[in-house]
């Protein structure tokens, strides 16, 4: 959203042609547009609703009669002021609309510009209950909008601005039911909000956070649910409240051995809930992603892997599952022919039983196979899977720097770096439930509950937001703990990504973790 700063110049060279009837026309030299003050070339993003079109000739003033501007068509009146010419437009253009501006001069060719109106203003309201002041809500701008216009829609409030894009809203007395933010307030990049944002201050509970943003998450419709259930009282709780809105279900419990053989069960709670419920029961067979050599052991012995297909057939015959999810994590890259052979010879065993197979896989990212990925071949692997289920979370994992665990703009790029090598219809979107928090634990993983409770234990810890990750977090007064964690709107931006790209579903891991709005997105 922030305007550019450097102005970048559209220069004409002056050519043959001329206008008939006109005579000879000065040597205007190079030509000059901007808008707002800034040079305007094709594919702009951030003009003025009201153009502010400024026309500068370098070689001499420009005459009104050598010049025809146009707007989608329509003529542009044109002012003279010293040496250039100006346009304004009224009323206004709609915020993010597309233009083609035209601009012919005498001698000179004519120039197709063509522009889209600077976006709305993005912004995030966010209430929660401080240890030391009570009721506060978190302001945060995308672009830096006017104070007095926010002052004015909060009457009774006190705003304290930490920058231009952050504040901080309080109350001595008594707080509102509600506060508005409406669509008149400007910011500095020419926009407003659109629409404005509204957030209601009733019934907020301690170590939680109520938030609402502008522009709002879409709308999900019709989204298949692959849900992962562990072995505590959360997770199938979870289930059990929500079976209803799940399509498959996903236990863990299986770990497999370097002999093949397997460590474990799959959570027979959650088994005997979707079995009760006439659930497809995909049950997780991991490796120990601590021990890669004892995987590479497994996938290079012919007589252990012909065991733990076994093991897995017999699971099918005699449980009835009706599939199976592979999650072999932490492998060493020479593993990767290994793997995809045994994926393929799985495949086709489980096939011959009528049943599912689905493996995950850790996506490529934008630079391509990254050391996270090199030990699959996600191209062979998606020819003979059912599903492919990518992994897209932890982007910033534990030990690492502090940042969204899935923010959607990285998401995007796994996404269109990954799916080239796949069909979109048989892939699933990996989906975290849980937050992270960066302090002493370096960034571990934990319930969205548990992270919020820590993080808004803190006096003074202020809720920001990432425009781009479209991820909240929590940031401590002093900076020592960061804590990023997705709630239903930032998890509603996800889930949405199956409609953009025409994924099969969502894998969601896992039940227990989740902020308990993340299944209004869905319908029983």
């Amino acid at each position: 959203m922030h305007r550019r700063l450097a102005c970048l110049a559209v220069a004409l060279l002056v050519s043959g042609c001329s206008f008939t009837g006109f005579g000879t026309p000065p040597n205007y030299g190079y030509l000059v547009i901007t808008a707002g003050g800034v040079g305007l070339r094709s594919g702009a993003a951030d003009v003025p609703p009201n153009l502010d079109l400024r026309l500068h000739a370098t070689g001499a003033p420009l005459q009104a009669s050598d010049v025809t501007a146009t707007l989608d068509g329509n003529s542009l009146t044109l002012a003279a002021q010293h040496q250039d010419l100006l346009a304004t437009v009224q009323p206004l253009l709609p915020l993010s609309s597309p233009h083609r501006l035209s601009v012919a001069v005498a001698g000179m060719s004519t120039q197709n510009i063509t522009f889209t109106v600077v976006s709305p203003t993005a912004a995030m309201l966010a209430a929660h209950i401080d240890p030391t002041s009570g009721l506060v809500v978190d302001a945060v701008f995308d672009d830096a909008p006017s104070q007095p216009a926010v002052a004015a829609a909060l009457p009774g409030a006190t705003v304290t601005w930490t920058d231009g894009d952050h504040a901080r809203i309080t109350w001595k007395g008594r707080a509102p039911a509600s506060i508005t933010l409406p669509p008149s307030i400007t910011t500095a990049g020419d926009a407003h909000l659109d629409p404005g944002i509204t957030l209601s201050l009733v019934g907020i509970a301690r170590h939680t956070v109520r938030r609402v943003t502008v522009p709002g998450p879409p709308v999900v419709t019709g989204i298949p649910v692959d849900a992962f259930v562990i072995n505590t009282s959360a997770s199938n709780t979870s289930l059990a409240f929500h079976l209803g809105k799940v399509a498959e279900v996903t236990p863990t419990g299986w770990q497999a051995q370097a002999d093949g053989s397997i460590l474990g069960t799959p959570d027979q709670s959650a088994v005997g809930r979707a079995g009760a419920a006439t659930l497809p029961i995909w049950p997780s067979l991991a490796n120990d992603s601590t021990n890669p050599s004892a995987t590479d052991q497994l996938l290079n012995s012919p007589t252990a892997v012909n065991r733990l297909i076994n093991e897995m057939v017999a699971a099918i015959r005699y449980d009835g599952y009706r599939g199976i999810n592979v999650d072999f994590e932490g492998m060493l890259a020479a593993d990767k022919s290994p793997f995809t052979a045994f994926v393929q010879q799985l495949a086709t065993a489980v096939h011959a039983r009528g049943a599912k197979l689905i493996v995950d896989v850790v996506p490529h990212d934008f630079a391509g196979v990254n050391a996270y990925s090199a030990a699959y071949d996600i191209s062979a692997i998606g020819k003979v899977a059912d599903y492919v289920d990518l992994m897209a979370y932890d982007q910033h994992g534990d030990g690492g720097t502090p940042g969204p665990v899935a923010g959607l703009d990285w998401d995007n790029s796994i996404l269109q770096a990954t799916l080239p090598d796949l069909n979109p219809a048989h892939v699933l979107l990996g989906v975290p439930l849980y937050g992270r928090a960066w302090g002493s634990s370096f960034g571990g993983a934990a319930a969205y509950s548990n992270v919020l409770y820590n993080a808004l234990s803190v006096p003074g810890a202020q809720v920001d937001y990432d425009f781009g990750a479209q991820t909240p977090f929590i940031v401590s007064p002093n900076g020592s703990l960061i804590t990023y964690f997705d709630d239903a709107d930032s998890l509603a931006r996800k889930v949405a990504l199956v409609h953009k790209y025409g994924l099969a579903g969502i894998a969601a891991w896992r039940l227990g973790f989740e902020d308990q709005g993340f299944w209004s997105l869905f319908r029983a």
